[in-house]
This record gives structure tokens, C-alpha cells and sequence, in this order.
């Protein structure tokens, strides 16, 4: 696709894009959940056309009260390019931990874009596919 605005941060694979990969690793410490954040931030300044996400959380053990809020605010922030070009969001959590994050995290910022849970990166990658296409 022409016209592709460059997404760089070392969580996230941007060779399929529009339709993006992010993996959060284990653990991270508050500035890489900040970092994370501005990078999508000061991408979404130019990159206006339809997106998808994977979001593969499998991998997480852990993210602090203070991480799901910094995430919460990352996600107020970006919500007016989710809104405007958000196709679809789909989360890898194939386990109850993982869902009650996203379930805490949802709870203090309710998206306002098509998303899915998923069980594996296959079946969400498969499902953001049919959104980008779709819509």
C-alpha cells in the first residue's frame, strides 16, 4: 500500500502493515509502556488510512496497576485515529490472567472499535485480515 506512514518500536511488526503486530514481552518497566504509547502516538499524526492490530498478549505476566492506567491514558489519547481508521483490534489472551487484564484495562477505557479476543496469533491475525478487508 502506498503511502505508508513508518511504525517503529521494538514491539511491534509493521511488515504486514496496514495490518500491525504487537508483542509485549513479560515485563516492562513504565518508561517502555510510555515509549510504546508515543510511538503509536506520533505515528498516528500522519497515518491516516484503515488499520488492523494483533495485539498478542500471551507472552505478558505482569503489568502493574500504574502500567494498565499509563496504557488506559495511551489509549484516550489515541482513540481519535482508532476511531477514524481502527478496522479492528485482536487480542491474543489465551488465558483467564491475561483476559482479566484486558478486562481492567478495557473497564478504564472502553474501545470504541471492533475488537476480538482470541486463543492463538493465527486465529486473531485471520480475524483482523477479514476486518481490514471488510470494512
Amino acid at each position: 500500500m502506498a503511502g505508508l506512514v513508518e511504525l517503529v518500536h521494538p514491539w511491534i511488526d509493521s511488515s504486514s502493515a496496514p495490518l500491525y503486530t504487537v508483542v509485549f514481552p513479560e515485563a516492562a518497566d513504565d518508561a517502555e509502556v510510555v515509549s510504546f504509547g508515543a510511538a503509536r502516538e506520533e505515528w498516528a499524526k500522519r497515518a491516516n488510512y484503515p488499520v488492523a492490530w494483533v495485539v498478542d498478549l500471551s507472552h505478558l505476566v505482569t503489568a502493574t496497576p500504574k502500567q494498565r492506567r499509563l496504557f488506559s491514558e495511551h489509549l484516550s489519547r489515541f482513540e481519535p485515529h482508532d476511531i477514524a481508521y481502527n478496522r479492528g483490534s485482536a487480542l491474543v489472551v489465551p488465558s483467564a490472567v491475561l483476559r482479566g487484564i484486558v478486562t481492567a484495562v478495557f473497564w478504564m477505557k472502553r474501545p470504541r472499535f471492533p475488537n476480538e479476543c482470541f486463543a492463538t496469533r493465527a486465529e486473531a491475525r485471520n480475524w483482523a485480515k477479514v476486518q481490514l478487508r471488510g470494512r
